[in-house]
């Protein structure tokens, strides 16, 4: 894209020369973000679980689990917002195709991935039945879906301008 003059500005679809130069790095920024809190609740997961494991040690304390819960909540809201933002961004600002990157493949399956993992974390956390098929395989999907988002993540870097 050829640079206006100084002191002239081009919009593309609402959006300034000066902006669309840093406005491709905010959907990588909010994912690393999303996926940074994703990890924080593993490790908070991780420590429920020994606790539970370890049954000499006392219960796991109810502030930790809330961490967990509080964590796990922030980072599937941005990293599901980050996935829309993404697309947004590429389909309306770029104007570039979506469906033509393995990039945008590989996020729709961690995205389903972790949602369908959270999904049994909800449930977990109203208390309806048992808890142990669900989170087995909570446990799962969760752990792998953050491991696919740091793939995908580096899929998303040669889309970068």
């Amino acid at each position: 894209m050829a640079q206006p003059p100084s002191g002239a500005s081009v919009c593309v679809v609402g959006v300034s020369v000066m902006m669309s130069d840093w406005l491709p790095f905010v959907h990588p920024l909010w994912q690393c973000i999303g996926i940074a809190c994703g990890f924080m609740a593993l490790r908070e997961g991780l420590a429920l679980r020994q606790g539970r494991r370890k049954r000499a040690l006392p219960a796991p304390s109810w502030g930790r689990r809330q961490r967990h819960v509080r964590l796990g909540k922030a980072s599937l809201w941005i990293i599901g917002s980050g996935y829309f933002l993404g697309i947004g961004e590429f389909w309306l600002v770029r104007r570039e195709p979506v469906l033509q990157s393995a990039h945008f493949y590989f996020a729709t399956l961690a995205l389903i991935l972790f949602c369908w993992g959270a999904v049994y974390g909800f449930a977990m956390q109203r208390g309806t039945a048992s808890h142990a098929g669900r989170r087995d395989l909570h446990g799962f999907l969760l752990p792998l879906a953050l491991l696919m988002m740091v793939g995908v993540g580096l899929l998303g870097l040669r889309l970068l301008p």
